[in-house]
């Protein structure tokens, strides 16, 4: 890959030999794949941004067919080929799809690669795939879908040119700027550069040259446009962590509010992956029994309220989260899935014991939550505090001793319950002089 300045957050890798001999079977695959693929005839002259992708024909064939034909395809007369994208998981199968996420560092936390129906690709939330496309083929200015996953360009064979701009830039550019228009003068801030390279390292952007084993990483949002130097195959990722799949569907549900024709497909692998998300959600948060509180406090110990907080706080907004789900898009297998999960929030979430009559009424932290929820749940909230939804919360430090004490065991020594031991004689816990000295002391270290 030739040198160049990378805006702050992107990432230009190599791939290591285990990943390379991955990737080398994943091209192989590609080659022979007998999957169907839409094949795109591309204007790469001026085109109109209306004139999507300058598409002017399109054909179904193998995507083995594809490949060969863009190996022959000699290009003149201002023409590229190019495809729809296809899904991987598709084109190489689950096996050697997961080979190549294990291999891949920046690829090997996403979580949607195990929910192998989240992959083909007439599904919206499809995150991964495969172009195929000759010298001169071309993407128009974009960002990657899903907005909110960091996305990862891996080329298997050829050369392709990525331009990374702002979006102060992006918003003075042209969508389609063809393979053949990146030379010609751009316009931007009241001046005029020669060329869209110019402009764009002129502006804190990037142009980035990326070969066979090289692989680019954006964080969100990042604006870019490609181009195809040589007869190339790439792949795209948009990465999901376990942690971000709140915000994920939180966002995705906003979006789909604001856009009625936009749709989401809710299969059993989606159901999953949400169930395993509460389950990983509900690990890492900060358990506190009722008697936790008065344990440690009896033991002069400050309980880790914020993280207690913050872990209310993320369960909470999951719960709501899910409760938004309208039930005209799930089918019958989500309701028992949806009811467990609702159910373990519940249970996470009370500080207090429900009390028989208080629950009755409707007046434990569960029963408001209920309520609220309830009047909740055709409407997204918005996050709190500015804090994503599945963010971690800080890390916060608990003496061994204390750990049962967090899960509402009694402390040793006998200290009280709230009720189910003797309060300790407040005289008799209070440390004397000297011991307050040495604790002092000690802080003071």
């Amino acid at each position: 890959m030739e040198a160049e300045a990378l805006p702050e957050g992107v990432l230009v890798l190599k791939l290591p030999p285990k990943a390379l001999a991955v990737a080398s079977s994943v091209l192989q695959a590609v080659k022979d794949s007998r999957v169907p693929v839409t094949q795109l005839l591309q204007d790469t002259g001026a085109v109109p941004d209306a004139q999507m992708n300058g598409v002017l024909s399109t054909k179904e064939l193998p995507l083995g067919e594809q490949y060969r034909k863009v190996r022959k395809f000699s290009g003149g007369g201002g023409k590229a080929l190019y495809m729809h994208n296809k899904a991987l998981i598709e084109v190489v199968g689950h096996e050697l799809c997961h080979q190549l996420y294990a291999a891949v560092q920046p690829l090997d936390q996403d979580v949607l690669v195990n929910y192998p129906l989240l992959y083909v690709s007439d599904n919206p939330k499809s995150s991964s795939d495969v172009l195929v496309g000759s010298a001169d083929s071309w993407s128009p200015l974009h960002q990657d879908l899903p907005l909110y996953c960091t996305s990862v360009i891996l080329v298997l064979e050829g050369h392709k040119e990525f331009v990374l701009v702002s979006d102060e830039v992006a918003a003075s550019l042209r969508v389609n700027i063809t393979s053949s228009t990146w030379a010609q003068p751009v316009a931007h801030g009241g001046r005029l550069y020669p060329d869209l390279q110019s402009l764009v390292r002129a502006t804190g952007g990037s142009v980035l040259s990326l070969r066979c084993g090289d692989m680019l990483v954006m964080p969100p949002r990042v604006f870019h446009l490609a181009r195809n130097r040589a007869p190339t195959v790439s792949c795209n990722f948009s990465v999901c962590t376990m942690d971000s799949v709140p915000l994920t569907l939180a966002q995705t549900l906003a979006r789909i509010e604001q856009s009625p024709q936009d749709v989401m497909h809710f299969d059993r692998d989606f159901a999953r992956l949400l169930e395993d998300c509460t389950t990983a959600l509900l690990a890492s948060c900060c358990p506190l029994k009722p008697g936790g509180v008065q344990a440690l406090t009896a033991r002069r110990r400050l309980p880790p309220v914020q993280a207690v907080l913050d872990g209310g706080v993320r369960l909470m907004e999951w719960y709501l989260i899910l409760q938004c789900i309208p039930n005209g898009w799930v089918q019958g297998f989500w309701g028992d899935v949806r009811n467990r999960v609702l159910a373990q929030l519940q249970a996470a979430l009370p500080m207090h014991a429900p009390a028989g009559g208080a629950a009755a009424a409707g007046g434990t932290a569960a029963g408001a939550l209920g309520r609220i929820a309830a009047g909740a749940a055709s409407v997204p909230r918005p996050l709190s505090g500015g804090r994503a939804v599945g963010a971690e919360a800080p890390p916060v430090a608990v003496a061994a001793g204390e750990a049962a004490a967090l899960e509402g065991s009694p402390p040793a020594g006998g200290a009280g319950w709230g009720g189910g031991g003797p309060a300790p004689d407040s005289a008799a816990a209070a440390p004397g002089p000297r011991k307050r000295a040495r604790h002092a002391a000690a802080e003071a270290r």
